[in-house]
């Protein structure tokens, strides 16, 4: 057992002072992202079961909140994982970044958080569990150990073969390279990953409990597909015991039972299957709750959970019809982009602490380096939080933005933004002018330029936070919101003026992974380019038609 010393931070009061301080003493960090987990399905924030209102769906979050501060008005900055998690890495918004489509990585010119804690002498390693948080768009930058959870290259390979053995014995042309490469990206929908996440964080502990390390954990399993019956026996009936339908959750996202898969996408599904498939989402949270309390368990049992920052963070959140769709990537409505945040520092004074101030997910990379009084992240937009935590009223807002394909839009651009403040929402939708834009795909900046707005959709957070009764034009609060919604704008505008980057095409995605490239070579398909995030939906629901897929 390791003795574990108590020291002073000098530079914020949100923790304890000791009489014996250890300046030099270095804090670990341990960053830990759940993807598509929405605010106000954490226990912290109100959320029980609707049919099981005893079980607790995220246990160690909220033991977690009670010993720090829940963020109680956090966004992240977009509704879909890739340009979330370059905001969380990069310090920045997307629209600083860059990478708003999946055909970019990360610009060299922009610093990471795993970048600055190795430059202070930090060991680094992170490992993930979902497509877009590949090493192909720049996430490995700064970790000494940078490795993914999904399933096995030889695992993968086993499956395209007896797949294309099915597909041949019924007379179907085998899978395409296409088919493949998009295969193995959407295996995580149906891969149960968080076990294998603990093992690699586990044993990364296991080497560097002896030094200061930050450690980033992607939890993916709470996405959909939505079956934690094949997560764990008894799961789902756990969280709904009454059910008697036939809907299981599994492709429910491509289901036509659900909605119609090309327009007018029109909702089918009942209330009662829809509150089901909900009940597994909540018991896919609470089986990602788990593998975080047993990441804390390891913490503790090697003796530095004494000398351990942990923040716990969302990318996105989902729909379940509240807007009349299903899932992410689509809007910018609250349940897509409010996030849940939650940050435990050692010996914190004000423990339990709830802070109302707007916070976003690119303020998170600036406070871990500064809780650990560590160098600041060169170049981020986001700031620190630590003074929120110690009690200053702190105005901010918060811009989200959508620049994506899929989500049944066929081969259509999905362009939107969005902006909050602590008073209001403005959303704000566009078109494009395709005859004017030949590669949809990579001319973002001049695409963007010939966009036509629509008109604003305003809303009045404090009175309807849900976002569902748009303030009409006429409203005073309206042109109030505006107004706001235009100089924050305009402000912004300005921050982006002055962004260095590099030319966009050393910043475009040019070849597949490492992972993608030896799958294809071993079935004996020269290598694919990427297909982009255009037709998403199209390739997804060939996909779901697999036989062992459909199965």
């Amino acid at each position: 057992m390791k003795t574990i010393i108590l020291f002073c931070l000098i530079s914020s009061s949100a923790f304890v002072g000791c009489s014996d301080p250890q300046p030099s003493q270095k804090l670990n960090v341990v960053l830990i992202s759940i993807d598509s987990v929405r605010r106000d399905h954490v226990g912290i924030y109100g959320r029980r079961p609707r049919y099981a209102p005893e079980v607790a769906i995220s246990p160690n979050i909220d033991a977690l909140a009670q010993q720090g501060v829940v963020f109680d008005d956090a966004f992240t900055t977009t509704s879909w994982t890739l340009p979330a998690h370059m905001a969380l890495m990069t310090g920045r918004s997307d629209v600083a970044h860059g990478v708003q489509t999946d055909r970019f990585h990360r610009d060299p010119l922009h610093r990471t958080l795993a970048q600055a804690f190795s430059d202070d002498g930090y060991a680094t390693g992170g490992f993930y569990s979902g497509p877009y948080l590949s090493d192909k768009y720049g996430f490995d930058a700064g970790f000494d150990s940078y490795k993914s959870g999904m399933i096995s290259n030889e695992d993968f390979l086993k499956m395209v073969v007896d797949q294309n053995s099915i597909l041949k014995a019924e007379g179907r042309e085998p899978m395409d390279q296409q088919m493949i490469a998009q295969l193995r990206d959407r295996m995580s929908h149906w891969d149960i990953t968080s076990p294998k996440i603990n093992e690699l964080a586990e044993d990364f502990i296991n080497e560097n409990s002896d030094d200061p390390f930050f450690l980033f954990v992607h939890y993916f399993d709470a996405h959909y597909d939505h079956t934690p019956g094949a997560i764990n026996p008894g799961l789902a009936e756990l969280f709904d015991p009454s059910y008697s339908g036939d809907f299981n959750g599994s492709n429910w996202y491509f289901d036509s039972r659900v909605m119609d898969l090309t327009p007018p996408y029109e909702r089918h599904i009942s209330d009662r299957d829809l509150n089901h498939i909900i009940a597994h989402y909540d018991a896919e949270i609470n089986w990602v709750d788990h593998h975080i309390g047993l990441l804390i368990e390891k913490l503790k049992a090697e003796g530095v959970w004494g000398n351990t920052i942990i923040m716990v963070v969302s990318d996105h959140g989902d729909e379940f019809f509240e807007h009349n769709s299903i899932g992410h990537r689509s809007t910018l409505f609250a349940e897509q982009v409010r996030i849940p945040m939650v940050l435990r520092t050692p010996n914190m004074l004000n423990a339990g602490l709830r802070i109302s101030n707007i916070s976003r997910i690119y303020d998170v990379a600036p406070t871990l380096l500064d809780l650990a009084n560590n160098s600041s992240l060169n170049g981020a937009e986001g700031e620190s939080l630590a003074a929120d935590i110690d009690g200053e009223r702190i105005e901010r807002d918060a811009f989200q933005a959508i620049f994506s394909g899929g989500h049944r839009r066929s081969r259509n651009l999905n362009i939107a933004q969005a902006w909050r403040n602590s008073q209001f929402s403005v959303l704000q939708s566009f078109k494009y002018d395709q005859a004017q834009s030949n590669d949809q795909r990579t001319a973002v900046t001049p695409l963007l330029q010939r966009t036509t707005n629509t008109s604003y959709m305003v809303f009045d957070r404090k009175n309807d936070p849900f976002e569902s009764s748009p303030l009409v034009a006429s409203d005073p609060l309206y042109a109030q919101a505006v107004k706001q919604y235009t100089e924050a704008f305009n402000a912004h505008q300005q921050y982006l003026a002055t962004v260095e980057h590099s030319p966009s095409s050393d910043c475009l995605i040019s070849s597949l992974s490492a992972e993608e490239d030896a799958v294809l070579d071993a079935l004996g398909y020269a290598t694919a380019e990427p297909s982009g995030d255009e037709g998403f939906d199209i390739m997804a629901i060939r996909l779901a038609e697999l036989p062992l897929i459909k199965d």
